[in-house]
């Protein structure tokens, strides 16, 4: 199995694709990404990999990120997520994009 180091947007995106909150300054799990880990490897590369290959991987990636700056320890197996590209639209960005779009022109 291919690491994940420098791959964070392609697991992250996994992720969310399968409904796990990733969004800038929500928590990350370590079990969250242990599962990723595995799905991934079962869905993306049709490969089953062992719970050590999966605690390894997770330790690298984590490890990696935490060291970029990317993730903030919080507690126990648990951090801080640092990506902007990952920041919720606040109500009044979703306003601003809808006001923006061109409407629908209805025939008379």
């Amino acid at each position: 199995m291919m690491s994940f180091v420098g791959r964070e947007r392609e697991l992250f995106d996994h992720m969310r694709e399968r409904g796990i909150p990733v969004y800038h300054l929500s928590n990350l799990f370590v079990r969250d990404i242990q599962a990723a880990i595995r799905d991934f490897a079962r869905e993306k590369e049709n490969t089953d990999i062992g719970t050590r290959e999966i605690d390894r991987l997770a330790e690298e990636f984590v490890s990696d990120l935490e060291h970029r700056g990317v993730i903030i320890p919080f507690r126990n197996n648990t951090y801080v997520l640092h990506m902007e590209e990952y920041r919720l639209k606040s109500a009044k960005d979703e306003e601003t994009e809808t006001a923006a779009s061109p409407s629908e022109a209805v025939p008379a």
